[in-house]
């Protein structure tokens, strides 16, 4: 399930998915960089590959990850992490970088949005919502709520399985 709103200056994204999985699973899904690699790279799109991925989950942590699209062109976003509460909530910017070839943190552009991972035990599964927002344009939530979709259908994969 998934919901688009425009309140304000605020132009939102919030979807919300069920798991088979315990919610420490999902979250370390997150946090740990070889399984963030293994999931998000998953759903890169057709002939894109994930490069590289840094996460360092802890309040000021940032993380960085790097894809190469078919075309030759990076896709890099980078952030900070505002808060980590093991295993319930993460709270981390997310921009992009302006070249993002690099191996290092460049140059961000902006708008600096925020993305919030909140998970919840429900018996044997997890209810995971997330939060996208501070979006420049509808245009731009638009085009995350794909990305975020096909992502959270491979997160879905490596934690059931």
């Amino acid at each position: 399930m998934s919901t688009a709103k425009a309140t304000g200056n605020n132009i939102k994204l919030q979807i919300t998915r069920v798991f088979n999985a315990p919610r420490e699973r999902v979250f370390q899904a997150w946090t740990d960089a070889n399984h963030f690699r293994e999931w998000f790279g998953a759903a890169a799109c057709e002939g894109s590959s994930l490069q590289s991925v840094k996460v360092d989950a802890r309040p000021g942590g940032k993380y960085r990850l790097q894809v190469r699209r078919a075309d030759g062109e990076f896709w890099t976003t980078v952030g900070t992490y505002r808060e980590v509460k093991p295993p319930e909530r993460l709270v981390f910017t997310w921009q992009f970088e302006k070249d993002g070839s690099g191996d290092e943190y460049g140059e961000v552009e902006p708008p600096e949005t925020l993305v919030t991972v909140e998970l919840k035990a429900r018996g044997k599964q997890t209810e995971l919502t997330l939060t996208h927002e501070l979006f420049a344009s509808t245009e731009s939530r638009d085009r995350h709520e794909e990305g975020w979709g096909k992502c959270l259908a491979e997160l879905g994969i490596f934690v059931e399985k």
